[in-house]
This record gives structure tokens, C-alpha cells and sequence, in this order.
């Protein structure tokens, strides 16, 4: 991995951190199409598995529990950049847990040669 400078580290957080800021509505989970019967006696998915319906619902997890929620079909699409929007979300914190990281690990290697440096030269005898 490239050493990067503190400062080249903090502007790519602080253009993480602004971009957080841009954001919509997110929501967890997985919008998931299935196909249903309808439940009238008469259709013809009551006899036809191929004739289903299409339905989409909003799968997450609850305490393990998968938990479903029906969309309606006019929200089908907003639901998905919903859901497009955490996975965004999610992205640019994995990034900035990252850089995050990598500026902790940065300062702390310069703290400790900053360190050597100075007993190095503590211990030159002085002419």
C-alpha cells in the first residue's frame, strides 16, 4: 500500500465526509422481486405456477429475523435508489474507516521516528 501524506489522507476523508453529506433517503435490505398467487379462486395463477404475479418486496434482517415489507408498484423504483443510496452510504464508510486507518497508522509511525530522532540525537556526544 502507498504512503500517502496526512494531509493528502484528511482532504480524502473530509471529500468522503462531503459526500455523505449529499445523500437522500436510504434504507437497509434488498428489494426483491418475487412472483404470487393472488388468492382469487378464479385467476389463473390459482392453477398455472408460471401465471403467477409479480410482486416486489424489502427484505432486512430484524434480531435475525428476515423481515419483509410489500412495495407498492408506484414505489418500486424510488425504494430501489433508496436502497441504492445505503449501499452508497455503506461504501464511503468502509473508505473513510479506511483512510481513518491509515492516518492513525501514519501518525503514529512519524511519532515514534520523531522519537528515535530525538534519542539519536541525545546520544551523539555533543563537540
Amino acid at each position: 500500500m502507498r504512503r500517502l501524506s496526512d494531509k493528502v489522507l484528511r482532504q480524502r476523508l473530509e471529500a468522503r465526509r462531503r459526500e455523505l453529506g449529499q445523500g437522500g433517503i436510504s434504507t437497509g435490505g434488498s428489494l426483491v422481486r418475487t412472483l404470487r398467487k393472488c388468492g382469487r379462486e378464479n385467476c389463473r395463477c390459482a392453477q398455472d405456477p408460471e401465471a403467477r404475479h409479480a410482486a416486489h418486496v424489502l427484505t432486512s434482517k430484524v434480531r435475525r429475523k428476515t423481515k419483509v415489507v410489500y412495495v407498492p408498484v408506484d414505489m418500486v423504483e424510488e425504494v430501489r435508489l433508496w436502497v441504492q443510496e445505503r449501499r452508497r452510504i455503506r461504501r464511503l464508510l468502509a473508505q473513510m474507516d479506511t483512510l481513518a486507518e491509515r492516518l492513525v497508522r501514519s501518525h503514529a509511525g512519524a511519532s515514534r521516528a520523531a522519537r528515535r530522532n530525538t534519542a539519536r540525537l541525545k546520544a551523539t556526544p555533543q563537540t
